[in-house]
């Protein structure tokens, strides 16, 4: 699995040290959108803001999206009316119409190049259409200015279609980069390396706050120093540190350190992406088909031409086989269809889609109104992101909420539930089979072993540190998956995403015991 398309650009983030032991207004946890448009927010009304990021700018979703910022979600709008009612996807369709206007202001104002192309969903067959014709009508009863097509004009297998003009399409690494800029302007501090490993909110009312514990992380392999000393091991070391804020919020994807309902009532899907150097242009529009496999289209101005993107095969995570033949059936497709296209990158986001479909943003039930979760967008995050990074500001301040993503209702809710929940006897044979397994009989304790990218060979263990899932191998990305929640972990064991909050157990012979 190669690199995404957008890290061919640079995102220039100062080095700035954790600032330990200070106290802060707001803690934000991910430097992806959601986490930077909240650091924005939040800063402009006077706020101390520190963002705290794991990896990178941009590491997560946010670096690897098709940058597609859309009303039209493909036939979403009507689905969340099927489960929620008229006036829930009313509320979530307005919802992604703020987003979509404030990054037209936003790219306005900091000169990030954007297209405002049409989003196109399609249709291939009779059953997709019968689809479209409930989202066309849906789309009519909230006043939207879309347009039905009997027969649409493109290259790749297209019957039906509905248009929704003038939406919105950038290169996502521009626009991180503006909102880097942004931020520090107003004082933001941002901390790349640094993992929030620990939330501990402690008072109540008008004085609870959080204690926040952060590990800078340099390497594979974490130990703990908190007696604030470094502590060099194979590959690295790693310092220790608190702070404590006011407010916190998770801007992860899904809720970093959650052990309750707020995590499991979400579950993890991965999707692929491949770029082409295509020298016949794509039909103007940005578009999503109906049936599955999904595919979805865009292209990208570049010099010379055009850069098109093609992606789909989405999976729920740790649950597929074979993942190596998703971006080979995604070139596949590009090559028959665009003839001439030639590949230059192919990739994977992780997003997350909860059992309402509507996104989140507002506190936990564990953190005494002090810790905070944005995200859920089930990968429609660019449109919702600043809707919900508004709505989160506005909460903290006591504020009415500027904007809604709707009411989920319980006979929706329960409806969403039923799939998520269809692999539950056997999530609960697992779990009963790893108690066999655990201490004291670690000879038999289920491990795995790989190579990692310098070519050293790691052995593992395969049980989840979040709640003991066993992991599978993803051959397209050498990472090891937890299909429960998503958490994911390179070949070596280091922590790469998901609601973990440590990496595996390694028990090859120079990391005895060792975390990563």
């Amino acid at each position: 699995m190669g690199t995404s398309y957008w890290q061919r650009s640079t995102i220039d983030v100062p080095a700035v040290d954790i600032p330990a032991d200070e106290h802060v207004d707001l803690v934000v946890a991910g430097a992806g959108f959601t986490g930077l448009i909240t650091a924005l927010m939040a800063a402009a009304r006077g706020h101390s803001v520190v963002v705290l990021e794991a990896r990178t700018v941009g590491a997560g979703a946010s670096g690897a999206t098709t940058a597609k910022v859309s009303v039209l979600q493909g036939t979403r709008l009507s689905a969340i009316r099927s489960r929620h009612g008229l006036d829930t996807a009313r509320a979530y369709a307005d919802a992604n119409q703020y987003g979509l206007d404030w990054w037209a202001e936003f790219c306005e104002t900091h000169d990030v190049a954007v297209q405002r192309p049409r989003a196109v969903t399609f249709s291939r067959g009779l059953l997709g259409g019968s689809a479209l014709g409930q989202e066309m009508r849906t789309l009519r009863d909230l006043g939207l200015p879309a347009r039905w097509y009997d027969r649409i004009d493109v290259p790749f297998p297209a019957k039906t279609a509905v248009e929704l003009p003038e939406q919105l399409q950038f290169d996502p690494a521009e626009a991180l980069a503006a909102l880097v800029r942004a931020v520090e302007a107003l004082g933001v501090r941002i901390v790349e390396g640094a993992r929030v490993t620990g939330l501990d909110a402690r008072g109540s009312g008008d004085e609870a706050f959080v204690d926040v514990t952060v590990d800078a992380v340099a390497g594979d392999v974490v130990v703990d120093t908190s007696d604030a000393s470094d502590t060099t091991t194979a590959r690295g070391a790693t310092r220790r540190s608190t702070l404590t804020a006011r407010d916190v919020v998770l801007a992860t994807a899904t809720p970093a350190l959650d052990r309750g309902p707020s995590v499991a009532t979400m579950e993890a899907e991965r999707s692929y992406l491949c770029a082409f150097d295509y020298p016949g242009g794509l039909p103007g529009g940005m578009y999503v088909s109906v049936e599955s496999p999904a595919r979805s289209l865009r292209a990208v101005p570049a010099a010379g031409g055009e850069v098109l993107l093609v992606g789909g095969n989405g999976h729920r995570t740790g649950s597929a086989a074979g993942t190596a033949d998703k971006l080979d059936s995604l070139r596949e497709y590009a090559e028959k269809h665009f003839p001439g296209a030639r590949l230059t990158h192919g990739w994977s986001a992780q997003d997350y889609h909860p059992v309402t479909m509507l996104p989140r943003s507002g506190p936990l039930p564990w953190g005494r109104g002090r810790v905070h979760f944005a995200g859920g967008y089930s990968k429609w995050g660019l449109a919702a992101a600043p809707a919900a990074a508004g709505v989160m500001v506005d909460r903290l301040e006591g504020r009415e909420p500027r904007t809604s993503f709707g009411r989920p209702t319980i006979t929706g809710t329960v409806r969403g539930a039923v799939p998520l929940a269809a692999g539950l006897p056997a999530q609960l044979a697992a779990t009963a089979a790893q108690a066999v397994v655990r201490p004291p009989r670690p000879s038999i304790r289920p491990m795995g072993q790989a190579r990692g990218d310098d070519d050293e060979t790691c052995r593992v263990g395969l049980l989840c540190p979040h709640l003991g899932a066993v992991l599978s191998w993803n051959e397209a990305e050498r990472s090891w998956d937890c299909p429960w929640h998503g958490s994911r972990f390179s070949a070596c064991g280091e922590l790469l995403e998901g609601p973990a909050a440590r990496g595996l157990t390694r028990y090859d012979a120079h990391h005895e015991g060792r975390t990563g």
